[in-house]
């Protein structure tokens, strides 16, 4: 029998090979019906809210869950890490959550995230509520913000009414996804709070989780009823998770709502404008704080302003200016930077304490102090110098040939070439001369006589 070059038989060679054929049929076959069954496992949405509930947000949420039905997801995953925010937004997410067609998870998370406020009822109103460990929710009750900015202390009636309102539209919720009701009533109307433990054990949330897997995890095999009366079977285990984050013009509007980019855009539209007036023909800078001042219109609109803070800007501004027109040796300008201080701790104030660091806002005074009594006073001092054209710019002045002039070359004068006749012979080039008129672009000049 022959052998082949390495000794072995070529039919051992040949059923080696089937069997590993079969072999690796075999595992195919077992493992083609569960590839099959993970990839036909429907998705589960990831949206966020993370920060102040504004417009942007309920629009994004909105927008969310409808993507989601449209891509035939199992459910959407609201992870939510919020101070709270607009109430009007806030009912606009719950309205979405209620009318939508496959149930709505919130998570708040990661670690040390909160659900106050408005985050609270809008927790409370998703048909799967979770936190992380070590999370908190609650302080409900609702702030009148007065066109100001101040907390706005309501009369009885008033009070009475609003309180109730937001009590009883928090008791809803709660009755409608089975949830506490009595402490749904003491977070509006007591500003209660809760750990994410004391949340599980009184019924106000449904699970803690550590992660958004382990969340999947924990609530695979649910049944869960929507408002529209169907039942929906989750299976989460293995679902793929979708992330969906917010899209450019919604961010753009959501990062405007920060009070950082307000302080920003606030800074650009006062520099901008006064270097624009300080400097006319700039053109750049005044159209730069223009737009700034235009976008801050619609950054004020979501967060509460206060009515003080711009008098104590407006008044820091026109201390700036009085320092650059009349100089009193600093001491305006040193009254600007104060006034400037107070005025952005008042604008960027808020009753649970400063939106920015008062660290941050006194650097920033500082700056701008410096920028008024530098940049602009330059600006305003160039405005006060006497415009100088045509003949007058030349003629009497002391120019410079760039060329010999035998009779006529090239002088330097008050910052230009121009073409010149000497009437004094020739002056060599390097020479100070004395332009002593003017006919035309030329210039007619003698040697000048120390």
């Amino acid at each position: 029998m022959r052998q082949n070059g390495n000794g072995r038989l070529p039919h051992a060679a040949s059923g080696q090979k089937a069997s590993r054929s079969i072999v690796l049929g075999l595992a195919l076959m077992l493992l083609l019906p569960a590839c099959c069954a993970a990839s036909s496992i429907a998705p589960v949405w990831v949206l966020h809210i993370d920060g102040q509930i504004d417009p942007a947000t309920a629009g994004y949420i909105k927008e969310g869950i409808n993507d989601a039905q449209n891509a035939a997801a199992q459910a959407v995953l609201v992870t939510m890490d919020t101070p709270g925010g607009s109430m009007t937004s806030m009912q606009d997410i719950i309205k979405a959550f209620f009318a939508a067609k496959i149930p709505v998870i919130v998570y708040v998370s990661p670690n040390g995230a909160t659900a106050a406020s408005a985050g609270t009822l809008i927790a409370m109103a998703a048909d799967i509520a979770a936190m992380a460990p070590v999370s908190n929710i609650g302080s409900a009750s609702p702030i009148n913000i007065s066109p100001s900015g101040e907390v706005e202390k309501m009369n009885k009636t008033l009070e009475r009414k609003v309180m109730n309102y937001a009590s009883e539209y928090a008791k809803s919720i709660a009755e409608k996804r089975g949830r506490n009701i009595e402490w749904a009533e003491k977070a509006v109307k007591e500003a209660a709070n809760l750990t994410s433990t004391n949340a599980l054990k009184m019924k106000v949330i449904d699970l803690i989780a550590v992660s958004d897997r382990d969340l999947m995890r924990k609530i695979d095999g649910r049944r869960i009823k929507l408002s529209t009366g169907e039942t929906f079977a989750l299976h989460t285990a293995n679902a793929p998770l979708e992330d969906s984050s917010m899209g450019g013009w919604n961010m753009f509007l959501h990062y405007l709502s920060n009070p950082m980019v307000a302080l920003l855009l606030l800074l650009m539209a006062t520099y901008g404008i006064i270097f624009e007036l300080s400097n006319p023909g700039a053109i750049l800078p005044g159209v730069v704080g223009g737009i700034s001042a235009i976008l801050l219109l619609y950054s004020f609109s979501v967060i509460p302003i206060n009515a003080a803070g711009f008098a104590f800007i407006a008044l820091a501004i026109l201390m700036f200016l009085a320092d650059v027109y009349a100089p009193t040796h600093g001491v305006l300008s040193v009254g600007g930077v104060i006034s400037l201080f107070f005025g952005l701790m008042m604008l960027f104030g808020a009753p649970e304490g400063p939106m920015i660091s008062p660290f941050i806002l006194a650097l920033v005074a500082l700056i701008t102090g410096g920028f008024f009594v530098f940049v602009v006073a330059l600006g305003v001092r160039a405005l006060k110098k006497p415009y100088i054209a045509g003949k007058d710019a030349v003629i009497g002045h002391i120019g410079e040939t760039r060329t010999e002039l035998d009779p006529t070359g090239k002088i330097f004068v008050n910052g230009a070439l121009w073409t010149a006749t000497s009437e004094s012979g020739t002056i060599a080039k390097g020479e100070k001369v004395d332009v002593i008129a003017m006919t035309g672009l030329k210039l007619t000049v003698r040697k000048h006589e120390d």
